[in-house]
């Protein structure tokens, strides 16, 4: 009989230890589990960053691609597009480059509502070849270069930064 109390008294307490202990068990998964979904939440305020980021790359990736899609379509004139920028007046002349003034002040609006912060788009052309009018064979091939400047737009994740990108070409007039 007596070893029958202590029988019941033990398993008393093994069963008030095991509840403790489920309980224990409990509060560290909990613990363990929060700090995972904190760190979810840190990875998810980066993911919308760089997907900001995404979207600004393929807006300036249609403005480079436009404006180079526009001197092949003139590619007799490639020259006139020389010295193009977003910031300024178009430097052709409306009567003499009158393809390239039209392409200059589009691309120019393209650009400025484009949604991305301070962009300005410039272009250089450079003959690679021989001038034609001096030497007859030659390929009459010109280097474009179509390079966009623009801001990103400050986060919770991240700054706001001076952002680059340069397209190149060779373009050869048939």
């Amino acid at each position: 009989m007596k070893h029958a109390r202590e029988s019941k008294a033990l398993s008393r307490m093994v069963d008030l230890r095991q509840q403790g202990f489920t309980l224990l068990e409990a509060m560290i998964a909990a613990g363990v589990l929060s700090v995972g979904l904190l760190g979810l939440a840190g990875l998810s305020g980066m993911s919308l960053g760089k997907n900001v980021d995404a979207n600004d790359m393929s807006r300036i990736t249609n403005l480079a691609a436009d404006m180079a899609e526009r001197i092949q379509n003139n590619r007799q004139r490639v020259l006139d597009y020389h010295g193009t920028a977003t910031n300024m007046a178009c430097p052709q002349s409306v009567s003499t480059q009158r393809m390239a003034w039209g392409d200059c002040t589009q691309w120019s609006t393209l650009v400025a509502n484009s949604g991305l912060l301070s962009a300005v788009g410039t272009v250089s052309a450079t003959r690679l070849d021989p001038d034609p009018t001096a030497n007859p064979v030659t390929m009459n091939r010109f280097l474009v270069t179509v390079t966009l400047n623009w801001q990103t737009r400050k986060t919770d994740v991240s700054t706001s930064r001076s952002k680059t990108a340069a397209f190149t070409t060779v373009i050869a007039p048939e």
